[in-house]
């Protein structure tokens, strides 16, 4: 009887019991860890893009390369969370074989055009003059390109049909002076 018990407080110690289903216990045992395992690495990563709705949306555009779709997801979510764009929505273009997005920045009310790219997709002059007769406003041919690496990093570029001449300076004589300052503390040394 002793040795019963002392089996009986091995087993309390150990979490299972003698019981004949002992067995069925041992397994929704390990089936809970399992749960609670999935929760922490959901914890401490986000969900794969493939269960939020619009990386589903956007997979069910006509488009062949998926890394282009994910690329465009990421810069989605750029836009939305990170740079406060309203009215952010995506579009396919079929001969063009990519996505793109239109919004507005912050607080304008005119719509741009944003082209995602993976880092190691190349573009020649060819592409974006494409890019610009088929997506871009007729009057307006410019669009922003997004460069993606691998990393999740967004860099924004600019890119326009032709030069584009930049504003002149506000006050042209407090150029000229610092100009001047510059060249004389060069020459001083």
């Amino acid at each position: 009887m002793e040795m019963e018990m002392e089996m009986d407080v091995a087993w309390e110690l150990n979490g299972s019991s003698p019981s004949p289903g002992g067995e069925e216990e041992e397994e929704k045992e390990e089936q809970e860890q399992e749960q609670d395992e999935e929760e922490l690495c959901w914890r401490r990563s986000p969900p794969p893009p493939r269960h939020h709705p619009k990386y589903t949306e956007m997979m069910a555009l006509d488009i062949a390369d998926s890394t282009q779709v994910y690329t465009a997801f990421l810069v989605l979510l750029d836009l939305l969370e990170a740079r406060n764009w309203k009215d952010v929505a995506y579009k396919g273009s079929e001969e063009l074989q990519l996505v793109y997005l239109q919004g507005c920045p912050g607080g304008q009310e005119e719509k741009e055009v944003v082209v995602p790219m993976p880092v190691h997709m190349t573009l020649s002059h060819e592409r974006v003059r494409k890019i610009m007769e088929n997506i871009c406003n007729p009057s307006k041919k410019e669009f922003t390109l997004a460069i993606v690496d691998s990393d999740s990093t967004v860099v924004y570029y600019q890119l326009t049909n032709g030069f584009v001449i930049p504003d002149p300076p506000d006050n042209i004589e407090e150029i000229d002076s610092k100009q001047c300052r510059k060249r004389q503390k060069k020459f001083r040394r």
